[in-house]
């Protein structure tokens, strides 16, 4: 399964510069070694920017949690409670390798390829067809940023 992730502008920018290595979710998401997940920037940016290989994840209670990810994670520990307040556990999917597209594909554009499609609010699935198709018109060319 491919899964789409909505991330804000901030988290991307630290993403693709090798600052934020690890993505934090607040749910326990079903999620596996070497998934596909593609990146796509929210408001104001609404592109689909990049993707990221999954090498692992972990869901811990929230002080071992950023024990574990506090020098990965491109936020401060402040940031890390206020997102995680309220919850008992949290989720860090680890990043095997990122790469950034050069031909970002606009919310219009992704709309005009898959009818109905809108982004999701945190992830979805998405089906490998339409995976490639995105790719195919945003990743035909794309920068390897890290590999992990």
């Amino acid at each position: 399964m491919v899964k789409i992730f909505s991330i804000k502008n901030e988290y991307c920018a630290k993403i693709f510069d090798n600052k934020k290595l690890v993505e934090l979710r607040r749910q326990n998401i079903k999620i596996r070694e070497n998934e596909k997940c593609l990146i796509y920037t929210t408001h104001p940016v609404k592109k689909l920017t990049g993707y990221f290989i999954v090498k692992d994840k972990i869901r811990l209670p929230i002080k071992k949690l950023w024990i574990e990810i506090k020098d990965i994670a491109g936020i401060t520990k402040s940031q890390f409670m206020d997102y995680f307040q309220g919850c008992i556990e949290g989720t860090a999917i680890f990043f095997k390798y990122v790469k950034k597209f050069i031909n970002e594909l606009s919310l219009d554009e992704m709309k005009s390829l898959v009818k109905g499609f809108r982004p999701p609010q945190s992830y979805s699935n998405i089906n490998e067809n339409i995976y490639n198709l995105f790719i195919k018109n945003a990743g035909d060319s794309v920068i390897t940023l890290s590999m992990f």
